[in-house]
């Protein structure tokens, strides 16, 4: 912003002779050279992909720049503008442009100085800086005064009242939408995402209404201004994943018994086309929870699809319990005393009783055993139960169960009563 400030300053500004004349128009096409290289960066960004940890690589400056063509350009450029800065010069720029120190006071040419294992991500910066330093000093020559530059409030977002609170990470597909209302009533404000501006909708005489729907993963910038006041904050934006909140049943669970799954709403889009599905478990979603029913035993994965392509996935594993509870049931299924029961029944539906024993020791000691080869109370057992005296202990165990996936068996855990 600065640079534009100055840029605009030094279009409008007539000269007063031929010098000011060649510094001016020099000035103008230093700037060019620079923005050209600048260019040059993006483009070579764009094809070998630099983005994320590679902005941190100096391959750029130390191939391209250093070492390579854009070096003798960057040094020709500073060149030439110091030809037509130096008859109107009110400052030495050697100390800025030629011959710089570090702070042990050691002397390096500009090229080393700026661009010696630079990153990729800061070269665009560093020939911004170029050219403030070619536009300031060449207004200050030509007005004989310094140029008032812009003076902005840097506030963060915590710091500021004129912009809605947004989330620092979005989903791929999901838009940045922001409301702002800038104290000064009717001032646009400018809004730049990456240092491109973005244009802004009028909601009513006091807010407007930023939609940005980001194309591609990454981190952005995001800059707000209004006369006084300047905003910096970034977000970024991530693949849509399955992604959970971890607890203790997140991974692992028993066939036939339900997990509890907590999706991480960072992650996963809030779209109604997502859905997620398993070949070896039920899966149902509500808000942002999914409850899975493991159907086999062993490792099995959960696919996250938007419409029929599969986002991505996650692994979870199920085991086989042991043993599984079991209770007494009456006709509807209802857990109930032994008077009133039916038949012996998982307390997990996924399971089913096929046979079982019964036991019955009378006060005196007595042991009578009973083999029952359904889940329900047979006559002969409801016979056995009805005469034994009060006192007496009914167990039931060797409790044989199938599951609902062909194949899976299991045992019941002993079931004991005592008669009153």
């Amino acid at each position: 912003m600065v640079n534009e400030r100055l840029k605009s300053e030094l279009a409008v500004y007539t000269p007063l002779n031929d010098k000011q004349e060649v510094l001016k128009n020099t000035t103008i096409e230093c700037l060019a050279e620079l923005e050209q290289i600048k260019k040059a960066y993006y483009e070579y960004k764009k094809r070998t992909g630099v983005s994320g940890d590679r902005l941190r690589e100096a391959k750029f400056a130390e191939q391209e720049i250093r070492n390579g063509k854009y070096g003798v350009k960057i040094k020709n450029t500073i060149d030439k503008f110091l030809m037509a800065y130096n008859p109107l010069a009110n400052n030495n720029l050697t100390e800025e442009l030629v011959s710089l120190r570090d702070n042990k006071n050691t002397e390096f040419e500009a090229i080393y100085y700026y661009f010696r294992k630079t990153p990729n991500g800061v070269v665009p910066s560093v020939l911004e800086h170029f050219k403030t330093v070619f536009l300031y000093n060449s207004i200050l020559a030509l007005k004989d005064k310094e140029s008032e530059l812009p003076k902005f409030q840097i506030l963060s977002l915590d710091e500021t009242d004129f912009i809605q609170k947004f989330k620092e990470n979005l989903i791929l597909g999901e838009p940045l939408d922001l409301l702002i209302r800038p104290k000064e009533l009717g001032k646009k404000p400018m809004i730049k995402i990456n240092g491109r501006e973005i244009g802004l909708d009028s909601v009513n005489p006091t807010d407007f209404k930023l939609y940005y729907m980001p194309p591609r993963i990454g981190q952005y910038s995001l800059e707000v201004s209004t006369e006084e006041k300047r905003l910096m904050a970034s977000f970024t934006v991530v693949p849509p994943s399955f992604r959970f909140v971890n607890n203790a049943t997140s991974v692992s669970g028993h066939v036939g018994e339900k997990m509890y799954v907590t999706l991480d709403s960072s992650y996963v889009p809030r779209s109604n086309n997502i859905t997620f599905t398993c070949a070896s478990a039920d899966v149902v979603k509500v808000g942002w929870t999914l409850t899975i029913t493991p159907k086999k035993e062993g490792l099995f994965e959960v696919f996250m699809k938007r419409g029929e392509e599969i986002i991505d996935k996650s692994t979870f594993v199920a085991t086989l319990e042991p043993e599984q509870a079991v209770s007494l049931m009456d006709v509807g299924g209802n857990p109930v005393e032994l008077g009133s029961a039916n038949k012996l029944e998982a307390k997990n539906p996924f399971w089913q009783v096929v046979d079982f024993n019964m036991s019955v020791i009378y006060p005196n000691g007595e042991l009578k055993k009973v083999h029952s080869s359904t889940r329900f109370l047979r006559n002969t057992l409801r016979e056995l139960e009805a005469e034994a005296p009060i006192g007496s202990i009914l167990i039931f165990d060797n409790i044989r169960l199938v599951g609902q996936s062909e194949g899976y068996v299991s045992k019941g855990s002993p079931l004991i009563k005592v008669k009153s």
